[in-house]
């Protein structure tokens, strides 16, 4: 099934939609909370809160890349359950501060229309990025994976992967202050 059937089905309320939901995108949802929380009570705890705020949101959302709106809904369920719990969350951390030195800083009383902004920002940047950086970068930034995962997933090596990323940081920094953002 695609993305805009799943969307249909989910829209118009249909016996099943979360069953499809389930088989087309449970086990990419249960990875990619199983790198932010340890326990799999709480994995699939968040998956099954995932199934329901998808359900609450659409509609009236009705996402244009479902598969990403999607990770990013499990991906935060997931830090919100950590953070109610009150436990680290070290990969998602440590992917944080990988990243951190190519950011500028948060603070100011403008921070949360600063942050939409280089949220924008960064997605034009990585448009103008070759597909397989873009997703080397994603999967490490955005949905936590370790670095030798990602060299597993791209089907490179721990010093290319390590390469890549490496670069692809310096020029989103140079990118962000071209652009003013740092």
């Amino acid at each position: 099934m695609t993305d805009g059937g799943l969307v249909e089905l989910i829209w118009n309320r249909e016996d099943g939609a979360l069953a499809a939901l389930q088989r087309a995108y449970g086990p990419w949802c249960r990875a990619i909370s199983e790198r932010i929380l340890t326990d799999p009570r709480d994995v699939e705890e968040c998956v099954s809160d995932c199934w329901l705020a998808v359900w609450r949101a659409i509609p009236p959302a009705r996402p244009e890349h479902f598969k990403g709106w999607l990770g990013a809904v499990v991906r935060n369920q997931a830090l919100a359950m950590a953070r109610r719990s009150g436990r680290q969350v070290p990969l998602v951390d440590e992917a944080a501060l990988e990243l951190a030195d190519a950011l500028p800083a948060p603070g100011g009383p403008e921070e949360e229309l600063q942050a939409a902004e280089l949220g924008r920002a960064i997605s034009e940047f990585l448009r103008g990025e070759k597909r397989e950086v873009r997703a080397a970068f994603l999967r490490r930034y955005w949905y936590a994976e370790g670095v030798e995962q990602v060299a597993v997933r791209m089907g490179w090596s721990v010093p290319k992967t390590k390469s890549v990323l490496s670069r692809v940081k310096n020029r989103l920094r140079v990118y962000l202050e071209k652009e003013g953002y740092l």
